[in-house]
């Protein structure tokens, strides 16, 4: 009998031994996936240093006033930019605060967080996304283009933080938002005419 419970107790280890590994390496798979997909705030840490950088430029035939009014009216910036369903949190003369809903990548958060600075004086605007899924400061700048009062310089400078995005789409995600910032400076020099 003694010898029966044993053979019985050995086939029970041996049959359910499999089991733990299987499980173990799902566990992992999955919490791995949650990493790439979610982030995590120590993963977040490791890749807080990797930043990219947007920078363009482009003359556009109209006065600095003329392409500062069209700019300085955020209101209006699904125009020129992808954006879309605009909520104002608050706004004052010069700053406001919003949220945003973007193009996303599969999976990562559509809705962003912005705080928007209008400076008349120096013709600057700077728009910090503070969240989702790419985070960043851009700053778009009005030049007079050389002595020729109708023609404005815009330009654009976006410091991106890229680490929410996993490392394979950190390019497809510059592409497109640098693809944005061309096509924006196009339509706004098409609405300054």
């Amino acid at each position: 009998m003694i010898k029966l419970q044993k053979l019985i107790k050995e086939k029970t280890v041996k049959s359910t031994a499999p089991v733990a590994p299987v499980s173990t390496v799902v566990i992992i798979a999955f919490s791995t996936l949650l990493v790439l997909f979610a982030g995590s705030t120590s993963t977040m840490t490791a890749y807080a240093e990797q930043t990219d950088t947007i920078n363009a430029t482009k003359i556009v035939n109209a006065s600095k006033d003329k392409v500062w009014n069209i700019i300085s009216n955020v209101d209006t910036n699904p125009d020129y930019w992808p954006i879309s369903i605009v909520k104002n949190i608050s706004k004052t003369n010069n700053t406001v605060e919003r949220e945003v809903t973007i193009p996303a990548p599969p999976f990562m958060d559509n809705k962003v967080h912005q705080i928007i600075t209008i400076n008349p004086e120096l013709f600057t605007i700077n728009e910090n996304q503070t969240q989702g899924a790419v985070t960043g400061v851009k700053t778009i700048s009005l030049l007079q283009a050389g002595t020729d009062a109708n023609k404005t310089e815009v330009s654009i400078v976006w410091n991106l933080d890229l680490s929410k995005i996993p490392g394979f789409g950190k390019g497809f995600a510059k592409d497109g938002m640098s693809n944005s910032v061309d096509e924006a400076l196009n339509k706004i020099a098409n609405a300054s005419k």
